[in-house]
């Protein structure tokens, strides 16, 4: 595979994966992290971190965060750019949603994904540290 063949490809798995975020599917989530990824969120909150391997990811990171949205409300990834080389891809974004205590939530997030074989092997964001846990956790 030459390499803009590796950066479509690369490209196309993290669309699916913001795809699979915005429908709440499950399970098609875990089927496009490598069970050794690795997730680093920034900041001082409750989901803070350098995650490793699928089960800590969705222990740490992804069934906390959806608990902390209204699952009866839509939530969106409106997804702003898009730059793929080789197996890294770049997303600027922004998520909507609201908040299980019916607050509005939009946070703009810079994200950075390295894919292999399909799968995400890391995921690095950048956003608003204080929004989100103000926001999300009432911290701040």
């Amino acid at each position: 595979m030459n390499h803009s063949d590796a950066g479509a490809e690369a490209k196309s798995v993290v669309h699916r994966y913001l795809k699979a975020l915005r429908e709440r599917d499950v399970a098609a989530i875990p089927q496009l992290i490598a069970a050794d990824a690795v997730y680093h969120i920034p900041g001082d909150h409750p989901v803070a971190g350098t995650w490793t391997g699928l089960t800590e990811i969705a222990e740490k990171f992804l069934m906390p965060m959806g608990e902390r949205f209204d699952p009866t409300a839509d939530y969106a990834v409106e997804v702003g750019h898009v730059i793929a080389e080789g197996s890294e891809v770049s997303v600027e974004c922004v998520t909507k949603a609201t908040t299980r205590d019916g607050a509005p939530y939009a946070l703009n997030i810079s994200a950075q994904f390295t894919v292999e074989g399909g799968q995400i092997r890391s995921m690095r964001e950048y956003f608003d540290t204080q929004y989100f846990a103000r926001t999300l956790f009432g911290e701040g």
